[in-house]
């Protein structure tokens, strides 16, 4: 009678392992993937190279995007696929002080974000020939992100799109663009830096760790069931 009910008692443990191991990888697949968002910033300030032409609030706020894209909820992704470039006219993009051939311009995007990467459209009559990229909690401390990369040199008179610039997800609040050799080769109407729109892309939060749990739960399971059969 007794080794009855030790197999019986067996089996309800196996069982019940089991399904908690199919529950979890049920989960785990049934639960969407996250993915990364696209993020404005919600202020900026010019270091140097300004005030310039134009104001810098145009390189941020979507004014010259013919695709609008909703803050922190639009999959960055699919956005840029879905093409979105940018308009010409300058009093949507921020031109630099006239003459000037480096700017500064840092990005508050209003808390602390993980950021992965940045995409630029790189303004078509002045633009930016060598970009870096600078990172920061507080506002005071900066750490480098991206180093001299050279943005694309789009044609004068057409709308053009973005590049992307990538770096591991930090936690940052503070953006700095240091840019440098403005403006772009060929470029003659309004020798300047010059930026046509910015956005960051949000890195997918890490999902809830519930999958993992109940998969943890079922292999502890299994393994007390393992140890009470190798002591009896």
């Amino acid at each position: 009678m007794f080794r009855v009910v030790t197999r019986r008692s067996s089996c309800r443990v196996q069982s019940v392992s089991a399904l908690l191991i199919a529950a979890a990888v049920m989960f785990a697949v049934a639960r969407p993937a996250a993915a990364d968002a696209v993020l404005s910033a919600v202020g900026g300030t010019i270091n140097a190279g300004g005030p310039g032409l134009t104001p810098l609030v145009v390189s941020f706020d979507q004014s010259g995007l013919i695709i609008p894209y909703v803050s922190g909820v639009t999959n960055f992704d699919h956005y840029l696929l879905s093409g979105p470039t940018h308009i010409t006219p300058f009093f949507f993009e921020w031109f630099g002080n006239e003459g000037s051939t480096t700017a500064s311009v840092t990005y508050d995007l209003g808390q602390l974000h993980p950021i992965n990467r940045v995409a630029l459209w790189n303004e078509d009559d002045s633009g930016i020939g060598l970009l870096s990229l600078f990172g920061s909690s507080d506002g005071s401390s900066f750490f480098p992100l991206v180093q001299d990369v050279e943005p694309r040199n789009n044609p004068q008179g057409h709308a053009y799109g973005a590049d992307v610039f990538g770096f591991s997800a930090t936690a940052l609040r503070y953006v700095r663009f240091d840019l440098s050799e403005c403006p772009q080769p060929d470029i003659l109407p309004f020798p300047a830096c010059a930026i046509g729109e910015v956005a960051f892309a949000e890195a997918a939060a890490v999902p809830e760790p519930a999958s993992a749990a109940l998969l943890g739960l079922g292999l502890t399971a299994v393994a007390v069931m393992r140890r009470r059969r190798a002591i009896r």
